[in-house]
């Protein structure tokens, strides 16, 4: 969602009436949102295309909560009131099936006093008038909740409704990021083809005890089909070998950045709350997590020629990178993350959009030292050796010093070979499917001290446990 400064609760510039009927149709020039004791404005974006936007109320709630999932809010500005903290901060999304006006969530730290309640907005999320679509709306219903504590699980119910016969969701869990100490953090992309493997990875989500599941884009295979959301985020919500106990989904903070998938669709965009503010909210995003400054960026708009989204997004990295470079000494490391694999060797290596980001991202990550660089794209796992982007900066880079970049995109996708042709910027490269025991590839970041350390897997069919895989690939950089 986009966000701005501060303003009244609930923009007096929006009408809407407590007992406005479900069957009501808005489209308000603007809506804002102020999450109580946060610091910073919730905006619907004028691109996204979204209607019957409504405050919580008291009106009847007649649908059971679906879907319930974690994100991050917040803005974008480092040091700036309200940047975004997932050690503070949750925002809650989910979807009924029918319309309501219900958007609460009650939470407490033991699951028998659910005592703090925090209220919300619900909205609608409309069918593309153009390209392939579901052709139905999906109901959302988002709460925005800080001053939470580090390191501390809570347990919480969604919902809300008329008094006395409200409708609220199973208590599911969560614990916020913690400040200190050894933090895991997932790191994956491309889930878009068998939503089984993307089921399995959730389940070393799990077993590993992610803080935060960071995916690097292509999600679902077409960003504007609704019904696939529903699918693929259905299979890592309930727990399929465990009637009534959950995977990740609604349990682990998950923050994906787009890919060329999404294709830049409002579907995609209302199913996930990533930190955003401005014109282009949701398509950049950062933030700290321990000792590393994680930085999210949308490559299409790079890859595709969009003047406008291009220079916003750009702009703000460098101002960002900038930032975090002279932060060092408190947050040693940088890593960013975008769909496109910069430097590879597989399927897409010269293809336009991805030597044309490369020409634009490289430079920036060689100026400000970013340590390690993420992305997807390519459906295999390859690390480079320590680059720096060579003249043309869309060419060959300079072997030696300088980032990492791990494409780390099997998560369900379709599996592309690796190149069996030696390269002098590859350090290693696995592949999975045929002819290899693995049926996706997915990493474990360790951050702790002074030292990150990145851990790839080939995920097993037989496995549920991250010990049941094999470790293709580790890298340990330390300050």
């Amino acid at each position: 969602m986009r966000l701005i400064g501060a303003l009244p609760w609930f923009s007096a510039a929006i009408v809407v009436a407590a007992c406005s009927s479900k069957s009501e149709t808005q489209t308000p020039a603007a809506y804002t949102y102020k999450p109580q004791g946060c610091q910073y404005t919730v905006a619907t974006p004028k691109t996204r295309n979204y209607a019957d936007l409504f405050a919580d109320d008291a009106t009847a709630a007649d649908a059971v909560p679906q879907r319930v999932r974690i994100g991050l809010g917040g803005g974008v500005t480092a040091g700036a009131a309200g940047y975004a903290d997932p050690s503070t901060t949750t925002a809650f999304l989910w979807e009924t099936a029918a319309a309501n006006h219900a958007a609460k969530v009650k939470l407490g730290t033991s699951p028998t006093a659910l005592s703090d309640m925090h209220q919300g907005f619900s909205f609608t999320a409309q069918p593309p008038e153009v390209g392939l679509s579901s052709g139905q709306p999906a109901f959302f219903h988002e709460v925005h909740v800080c001053g939470l504590q580090p390191g501390t699980t809570y347990y919480y119910q969604v919902g809300g409704g008329a008094p006395g016969s409200e409708v609220w969701s199973a208590t599911q869990s969560f614990t916020t990021v913690a400040n200190t100490g050894k933090i895991t953090i997932g790191m994956f992309g491309d889930s878009r083809d068998v939503v089984g493997t993307w089921q399995a990875v959730a389940t070393r989500m799990r077993d590993a005890g992610a803080a935060v599941q960071l995916v690097s884009g292509d999600v679902v295979d077409i960003g504007s089909l609704q019904t696939l959301y529903g699918t693929w985020l259905d299979a890592i919500w309930k727990d399929p070998a465990s009637s009534g106990k959950f995977l990740t989904l609604g349990q682990q903070m998950l923050i994906p950045i787009a890919g060329n998938h999404e294709n830049d669709a409002s579907q995609f965009y209302s199913n996930f709350v990533i930190p955003g503010e401005g014109d282009f909210a949701e398509q950049y995003a950062s933030f700290d997590i321990g000792n590393t400054h994680f930085v999210l960026i949308d490559d299409q708009p790079i890859a595709s020629g969009s003047a406008d989204a291009a220079k916003a997004t750009l702009t703000w990295l460098d101002k960002d990178l900038a930032a975090a470079n002279a932060n060092r000494a408190k947050v040693p490391f940088i890593a960013t993350v975008n769909h496109r694999g910069l430097y590879s060797t597989s399927h897409h290596a010269s293809e336009t959009d991805v030597l044309t980001t490369r020409g634009v991202l490289a430079p920036i990550f060689d100026k400000y030292n970013v340590d390690i660089a993420f992305n997807g794209h390519e459906h295999e796992y390859e690390r480079s050796k320590a680059l720096k982007a060579g003249s043309p900066a869309s060419g060959d880079p300079v072997v030696g010093t300088g980032t990492q970049y791990v494409i780390c995109a099997g998560a369900g996708a379709d599996a592309y070979a690796p190149s069996a042709t030696p390269s002098p910027f590859r350090e290693k490269n696995a592949g999975f499917g045929g002819g290899t025991p693995y049926i996706g590839v997915y990493a474990l970041l360790t951050l702790e001290g002074k030292s990150l350390t990145m851990t790839a897997y080939g995920l097993k069919a037989s496995g549920t446990r991250v010990k049941d895989d094999d470790v293709l690939d580790t890298l340990t950089i330390t300050r």
